[in-house]
């Protein structure tokens, strides 16, 4: 071999030994790559863990079985449009069946056309709407389904603002309203003065109604001594707040729906007599003639009274296990505890009072003060569910069977439902009534608002660092290199 070989047989070996590494690093890349795209987990880095799913909407979604498209016609300079996108992300990472388009007018007019004629949309109300799709099924999300707006800086000329972001319980609810085969019925009973469902003042349910239609719960009102007895297509009877007592054959047709499975939820307000109060000892719930005073927690809320109870003291059950550090609000409370007379059900305390309170049985004194062997010591209980004894109950239907009673109806009202954990509370209440405990409600998401306050000083020190500062140390910097290389 020539000695002039010698350095091309080497030459060729290093051309070799380049060209398989420059193949096996492609390889690794395009294999990363691959990797990362079929498995990845997105990380919410934000201190209040905004981005992060609930439960509830990866249940739902981890058991989407038919493929669900969505549209987003927002606009891109939208003050929530970043939070929308990165929402809508996280869903399609759950799973395979979920899709999202954005739609751009500006980029595909001739697109935006098409979708607008097909979801029947005027181009007029095109902007901020969240479009869902599922087969021949629509389901349409609107500016005010997903944020809430803070307009009280107005009077002094300053812009509305975000106050809660509530994409997530409005895109899940949409989900369930298009993916249910059956859509659950709610019967709210009427005939006793009881709050209705389209009444907007405070003390309505208007808000309410709004709520669980978001839970795919169609609302239908009922009166019973009309029908004699409870429809057979009715998943869920609502007793809320009723002024003037039931009239016997009433009660009966109650009873005769739970004994056949039936789920009920009643709130009754105190001084008040409904009349069921005494058939609801058969259902092992005992309501008290009192008043529910707290003033441990009147001390926690300033300018409320000892009537108003912030509950925080929640029993150990499946409507209140996500409420741990929450706190529900009550305006005057009656107590209503588990009672002993029926040992084939079990009836478990949903809420409670703190150990300072107590049931008042005097309401003509001035002040409230407890009277030992006449009131209910404390803590007392103001919320009890109610199901069948597991291994107790003879026949099938009353295994079924379902029961909450609560001493209050005002924390269903318009003018209460969205304090606090309220909402939260009363639709898992819902959900639990409707053997959807998987569906425990999703609460609003609160902005991040993060404010750096600067002086003058601090301002002018600021540009004149980025104005004349970070050029001048490039300057230096070059000058160095010059001289140094003159060297």
């Amino acid at each position: 071999m020539s000695r002039e070989g010698i350095p091309r047989i080497h030459r060729a070996a290093i051309g070799m030994n380049v060209a398989t590494v420059c193949v096996v690093a492609a390889a690794i890349v395009v294999m990363a790559n691959y990797l990362s795209y079929r498995h990845y987990k997105r990380i919410d880095w934000t201190k209040s863990s905004y981005y992060t799913l609930s439960d509830k909407t990866v249940n739902v979604l981890k058991e989407l079985k038919v493929p669900v498209k969505v549209y987003v016609f927002y606009q891109p300079f939208h003050k929530v449009a970043g939070d929308i996108r990165e929402l809508l992300n996280r869903y399609a990472g759950v799973t395979k069946n979920f899709e999202v388009e954005h739609v751009d007018p500006d980029k595909d007019p001739v697109r935006v056309r098409f979708l607008l004629n097909k979801f029947k949309i005027p181009a007029s109300s095109q902007a901020n709407l969240v479009v869902f799709e599922q087969g021949d099924r629509n389901k349409y999300v609107y500016d005010k389904d997903i944020i809430e707006m803070d307009y009280s800086g107005m009077r002094s000329r300053q812009a509305p603002t975000v106050k809660a972001f509530k994409g997530e319980q409005a895109f899940t609810s949409a989900i369930l309203n298009l993916t249910q085969a059956k859509q659950p019925i709610a019967y709210l009973v009427t005939g006793h003065g009881e709050k209705e469902i389209e009444d907007t003042r405070q003390g309505g349910l208007q808000v309410c109604s709004t709520l669980l239609e978001r839970e795919n719960i169609k609302v239908q009102k009922l009166a019973i001594y009309e029908k004699k007895e409870i429809p057979q297509d009715c998943d869920l009877l609502l007793v809320i707040g009723p002024r003037e007592p039931f009239m016997d054959e009433e009660k009966k047709a109650i009873g005769r729906y739970l004994e056949r499975g039936g789920r009920v939820l009643i709130a009754l307000d105190p001084q008040t007599h409904s009349g069921l109060e005494t058939p609801l000892r058969n259902w092992d719930v005992e309501v008290g003639n009192d008043m529910v005073v707290d003033p441990e927690s009147a001390q926690r809320m300033l300018f409320f009274s000892a009537l108003n109870l912030f509950a925080s003291n929640y029993g150990a059950h499946e409507i209140t296990n996500d409420m741990k550090g929450r706190a529900t609000l009550f305006a005057e409370v009656r107590s209503v505890k588990p009672g002993t007379e029926n040992a084939s059900l079990k009836a478990t305390a949903l809420v409670q009072t703190s150990a300072e309170g107590w049931g008042e049985t005097s309401m003509n004194d001035e002040q409230f003060r407890f009277d030992e062997g006449k009131d209910l010591k404390g803590p007392v209980t103001f919320g009890v569910a109610v199901e069948a004894a597991p291994g107790k109950a003879g026949e099938k239907p009353l295994k079924n069977m379902r029961l909450v009673v609560i001493g209050d109806a005002d924390f269903v009202a318009n003018a209460q439902v969205t304090n606090l954990s309220n909402a939260s509370f009363f639709l898992n209440i819902v959900n639990w009534l409707t053997s959807r405990e998987k569906l425990i409600a999703i609460g609003p998401k609160m902005p991040e608002q993060t404010r750096v306050r600067l002086n003058a000083a601090q301002m002018s020190s600021i540009f004149w660092s980025t104005l004349l500062g970070m050029p001048a140390l490039g300057l230096i910097l070059g000058v160095v290199v010059w001289w140094r290389r003159r060297k």
